[in-house]
């Protein structure tokens, strides 16, 4: 009897000890700004050595990631280099590649969703960077971690911004040989979900992921988003360069019927080669893209459409405009393109200035 009882004391120590192994000493939960590109909070502290239980809670309709890692900036932007490389195998890895600087990682977690490693902090003291490799988002979507003695000594009121040091200090947004995708808010449009896109070769646009419109055009430099950075995203970015017209018409994209304003729901985007933006309209699923005009201003938009059950119209405004279309037929009269169903899966719409 005795020795049955000790079994069971043994068993029960077990099963206790063995729950206690695997609770975390901290547990931190990182969101997402809405609209803004940004982690918060930015920074956390956690002692050496720390068993931290690290949750992504993406509230914003943007894929995120979370890559812990050792060092700073320079390191961030070795990261998003190799994550960009990853190119068709980016999704199915989250666009975290294989580095020993990764100290931990989450992968993609979609709009809405939540998603928890488990990992020890280091025990050598300082500050660690994590950061979304997803492309286009490590300019901002950056934090830190500290790691110290004292989390509780850390005042996090006199920290600034993890990411206010990834913008020039002029707030000049240039563009290389990559697209360059930035979620601003553009001076003097009415819309909290504006995505500016700027292309090599100096053509860029804004994208209204609400209205699910090209708002504008424009030739030149890209983005100054200063008052953006330094005023915690309450001020307006301003584009650079020169604007031209596109004949911007809300909800543009229709299936059935002209005059009537769709269901619509945005999807998100990509930035590997080319930006793709993906939502629904009534449905069906459309992948957007834009290319420059090559004859100076102007832009053309490529769509891809998942089985339309129905014909398409694009609205566009036509006021001084040259529209011309791959599929179906632009009606200047009604300030329309109708895509027969038929013709709908892939098509290509040129909007430029007369």
């Amino acid at each position: 009897m005795k020795q049955y009882t000790a079994y069971i004391l043994i068993s029960f120590f077990s099963i206790v000890s063995s729950d206690l192994i695997g609770m975390p000493d901290r547990e931190v939960v990182i969101g997402t700004r809405h609209a803004q590109l940004r982690f918060s909070p930015e920074v956390f502290a956690v002692k050496p050595g720390t068993y931290v239980k690290l949750t992504l809670n993406n509230t914003d309709e943007m894929i995120h990631n979370l890559v812990l890692i050792k060092g700073g900036s320079k390191e961030i932007q070795r990261l998003a280099d190799l994550a960009l490389k990853l190119g068709e195998r980016g999704m199915e890895m989250g666009f975290v590649p294989k580095d020993p600087s990764i100290i931990s990682a989450i992968g993609l977690v979609q709009p809405g969703k939540k998603s928890s490693i488990e990992f020890t902090a280091p025990m050598k003291k300082g500050d660690y960077s994590f950061v979304c490799t997803f492309p286009g988002h490590s300019l901002t979507m950056r934090g830190v971690m500290k790691v110290v003695d004292d989390p509780a000594s850390v005042n996090f009121a006199e920290i600034k911004r993890a990411s206010i040091g990834t913008t020039p200090k002029n707030g000049v947004l240039e563009v290389g040989k990559e697209a360059r995708v930035v979620r601003v808010h553009i001076s003097g449009v009415d819309s909290g979900r504006s995505i500016a896109v700027g292309l090599p070769g100096g053509f860029n646009y804004l994208f209204d992921a609400e209205k699910l419109m090209v708002r504008m055009g424009w030739v030149g430099p890209f983005i100054n988003v200063g008052r953006d950075r330094r005023s915690r995203g309450g001020g307006p970015c301003s584009i650079l360069g020169q604007k031209f017209n596109v004949g911007s018409s809300e909800f543009p994209l229709r299936v059935g019927n002209a005059l009537r304003v769709p269901v619509v729901r945005f999807c998100g985007y990509s930035r590997l080669g080319n930006p793709e933006f993906n939502y629904e309209v009534d449905g069906v699923k459309v992948t957007q893209t834009a290319t420059g005009n090559p004859n100076g201003q102007g832009l053309t938009y490529g769509f891809k459409v998942r089985d339309a059950p129905d014909d398409l119209y694009f609205l566009i405004k036509p006021k001084g405009l040259r529209v011309s279309t791959t599929a179906g037929k632009w009606k200047s009269d009604k300030g329309l393109v109708q895509i027969p169903a038929n013709e709908a899966n892939e098509f290509f719409i040129s909007v430029e200035p007369i």
